[in-house]
């Protein structure tokens, strides 16, 4: 008799939707095993069992709850109460989309496995319905974890014609048991033109194909074998049912789409796990349950097989990585501060703007989501330097402060990269203070196993990028963390990429973004940033020109930030200017309204974006100057602007390239 099993004894999670693959998987155990008590506060009903070497313990979603949400609040309560599982299985039935590239027959299989796109699972109904009737799917999931994928992997280089064999031969034992997972046969098979619409019949009648105009049947060679075929790729999930054929093929050639149903979304981020469908109808209007017990049987089945390819962890490395993961028994939330640029000793003005930021992000009455605070404005009116002050000036109210570069997707995602590493070497560097940290214990704390090599470097790429934007989004959300700042720069690209997906929607922390677009972030406090006050105008223009204040200068000083329309970017570069030639103040406004009327005669270098083209007529003063000093200079730094900051190749500045680089 087997000794009595604790929640710390069960190793595979295993979810159901409906009633059926319960049934299904309860036929294929090895042994059940008795309840256990369950938690305070779960609400799931749990069957427990073994296959093979692995103990097993079985959920199933509550009586008409399906979807992607309930599957997820399922798994949420599974992976609190038994918290030593290895990996998940995700199995039972879907509608298969059969195409010309993919015969895909009702009783075949279709097993999620990642491709170059995606993690094996999409959510085929989450993103933007765009102006031109498109619809625009956002974001990616989880791959399943890989020892899971090297089962398969080994499952497919078995004989899958044997492997189809062994499967429909182990089914028809259960059938002999339970009439209810009888094979339907071939005969019963039937694929309609995707654009023809089911004809219900009469009484209990209405849901089979006995009025459906054979004329329409798809014709497809019949099988030499009844056994299930196996398909490898990816699965679409969503909140819908789907019982249209022109929408199960649409949907299908945009994604590659093998089959469609309506949980594993919920899971792949939270619950790795695999996902196996038995195909039980087409998807489309002629959809009917008479192989839904059939498909349920055979992909429980299946995950039998594998399961039986996965060695059980033994008790020995069981307790060793106990031990290890105890190690970390609290995740860290205190970061040391880093910003990306110095401080600006220059940096005068904006007291209202700053206290009002302060303000909303002291606000205890919006603890539940993020607070959001945009500051509005053109460029160069200091909207980088405004939230740089704010971080500095209150670094010692935030654990964690962190700035995200938003001038492009591919400085965000440098900068979640960034972030994720300082939050790994903080937590090496704390839970192992006097040894070599475990940086694989670390991977799996937060999230992101396999992406942190031996030296506690982050390893990314395009495909596992959201494996490391989940991280730091499940990071910020935790509990306890609710001091952290986010400041997210230059947010004025809103056409491009979605830059809400890097917003994390859930939390108790602070968001600064500072853009250009006023529609940006609806949902956030927004406030507008205009020119400085004339006071605080005049004393960056002679602090940056190294002038001494006094009555004449003053006022000289205060007709040309006048001139400049009061503008940061703009009084920044005059006042260097004139520290740099030692220009008066007097004939800078002369050379300015000289260079005003050029740039206005002419195009700029570049297209300029800033009001009454100042900091454009500023700019191209201090250019001027670089060029008549140093014409090789000034050519670099004319080549340079037109460079991303990062990965620029050395033979670049071979001196036959920049010869045919022209300065006007």
């Amino acid at each position: 008799m087997t000794a009595e099993l604790k929640a710390s004894d069960y190793s595979v999670g295993w979810i159901c939707a409906i009633p059926i693959e319960l049934t299904a998987v309860l036929a294929i155990l090895d042994e059940t095993y008795p309840q256990i008590d369950a938690a305070d506060g779960d609400t799931n009903f749990y069957k427990f069992g073994r296959i093979g070497s692995h103990n097993v313990v079985i959920s199933c979603l509550p009586a008409g709850r399906y979807g992607v949400t309930n599957a997820g609040i399922a798994a949420a309560h599974l992976r609190s109460k038994f918290s030593k599982l290895r990996f998940g299985l995700m199995v039972g039935v879907g509608g298969g989309a059969p195409s010309g590239n993919n015969d895909i027959r009702l009783g075949d299989l279709v097993i999620s496995q990642p491709t170059g796109v995606s993690g094996g699972v999409i959510q085929y109904d989450f993103g933007k319905a765009m102006e031109n009737g498109e619809f625009l799917r956002i974001g990616s999931l989880n791959a399943p974890p890989s020892i899971l994928l090297n089962a398969v992997a080994f499952i497919k280089a078995e004989d899958q014609a044997k492997l189809g064999q062994k499967i429909s031969e182990i089914a028809q034992e259960i059938e002999g048991k339970d009439s209810n997972f009888q094979y339907p046969g071939q005969e019963t098979d039937i694929l309609f033109r995707a654009d023809y619409n089911h004809v219900p019949g009469e009484g209990r009648q209405r849901e089979t194909c006995k009025s459906c105009d054979t004329s329409k049947v798809v014709p497809r060679p019949e099988r030499k074998y009844d056994h299930p075929y196996f398909h490898y790729g990816i699965i679409a999930s969503g909140n819908q049912v789907i019982k249209d054929g022109i929408k199960r093929n649409s949907i299908s050639a945009q994604t590659g789409a093998l089959c469609f149903e309506m949980e594993a979304a919920g899971l792949m981020n939270d619950f790795p796990c695999l996902v196996i469908r038995g195909i039980c109808d087409y998807s489309d209007g002629h959809k009917n349950k008479r192989w839904q017990q059939y498909a349920a049987l055979v992909a429980a089945v299946y995950a039998k097989e594998l399961l039986l390819q996965i060695p059980a962890v033994s008790k020995d490395e069981a307790d060793g990585a106990d031990t290890q993961r105890e190690k970390i028994k609290e995740i860290n939330f205190v970061i040391p501060f880093h910003m990306p640029f110095f401080r600006n000793n220059n940096f005068v003005g904006r007291a209202e703007t700053l206290k009002q930021v302060h303000e909303h992000f002291s606000d205890s009455n919006l603890m539940d989501t993020p607070r959001i605070f945009a500051l509005i404005g053109t460029g160069g009116m200091g909207k980088t330097q405004t939230a740089l002050e704010y971080a500095y000036r209150h670094r010692h109210d935030y654990t964690a402060v962190f700035w995200i570069s938003a001038a492009s997707e591919i400085t965000i995602r440098t900068s979640f990269i960034d972030i994720v590493q300082r939050i790994v070497k903080e937590q090496a560097r704390i839970t192992w203070p006097e040894s070599p940290p475990d940086y694989q214990v670390i991977s799996s704390k937060l999230g992101i196993p396999g992406l942190i090599d031996e030296k506690g470097t982050i390893n990314a790429n395009l495909e596992s990028f959201d494996n490391i934007r989940l991280a730091l989004f499940s990071w910020l959300q935790l509990p306890s963390n609710n001091r952290w700042l986010l400041i997210v720069d230059n947010a004025d690209d809103l056409e491009t990429f979605s830059i809400e997906e890097y917003f994390p929607n859930q939390g108790s922390g602070a968001i600064f973004i500072t853009s250009r677009r006023r529609e940006f972030s609806q949902g956030a406090k927004q406030v507008g940033l205009e020119g400085l006050d004339s006071k605080s105008a005049v004393a960056l223009l002679l602090s940056l020109a190294h002038l001494t204040d006094s009555g004449v200068l003053e006022n000289e000083a205060m007709a040309l930030v006048e001139k400049l329309g009061f503008m940061p970017l703009a009084i920044s570069h005059a006042g260097c200017y004139i520290h740099e030639t030692k220009l008066p103040l007097g004939n800078y406004l002369l050379y300015y309204n000289k260079a005003f009327m050029a740039v206005q005669s002419r195009k700029p270098r570049f297209g300029w974006n800033y009001r009454n083209d100042t900091a454009a007529t500023t700019w191209e003063i201090s250019f001027s100057r670089v060029e008549e000093r140093d014409k090789e200079a000034a050519l670099l730094l004319l080549v340079c602007s037109y460079l991303n900051p990062e990965e620029i190749f050395d033979n670049l500045w071979e001196d036959e390239l920049l010869d045919n680089v022209e300065s006007k």
